[in-house]
């Protein structure tokens, strides 16, 4: 899957419009527009830093040195709540937690 089509399954994924994605990443809507679209087929450095932030793809993919894979992405998302959350919980909240994921996996 090209980068183009990356950015616009991620961005309707995310429920955004590309009005919306543009102002996250500080650019035009209409640039958003052309990026879908592939009429323009290199970023700057700082919008695919940018757009990698904002639609949690690795920025390879934005750049086409990797191909998309939507379990990946959604496994980093989930990871990094986990960890966002794990920063603020209840040592033993965390412990049930960890122990619960341990039992699913079979690993005790």
């Amino acid at each position: 899957m090209k980068a183009n089509e990356v950015i616009k399954i991620r961005r309707n994924e995310m429920g955004m419009t590309q009005k919306d994605l543009a102002e996250r990443v500080g650019v035009t809507e209409a640039t958003v527009s052309r990026w879908e679209s592939g009429d323009i087929k290199s970023m700057k450095r700082s919008n695919i830093a940018a757009l990698s932030s904002v639609l949690n793809v690795p920025p390879a993919v934005l750049m086409d040195w990797e191909s998309y894979d939507a379990e990946v992405v959604e496994r980093k998302r989930l990871t990094d709540d986990f960890v966002t959350l794990s920063n603020v919980a209840k040592l033993e909240h965390l412990r049930i937690a960890l122990d619960l994921l341990r039992r699913l996996e079979g690993k005790q």
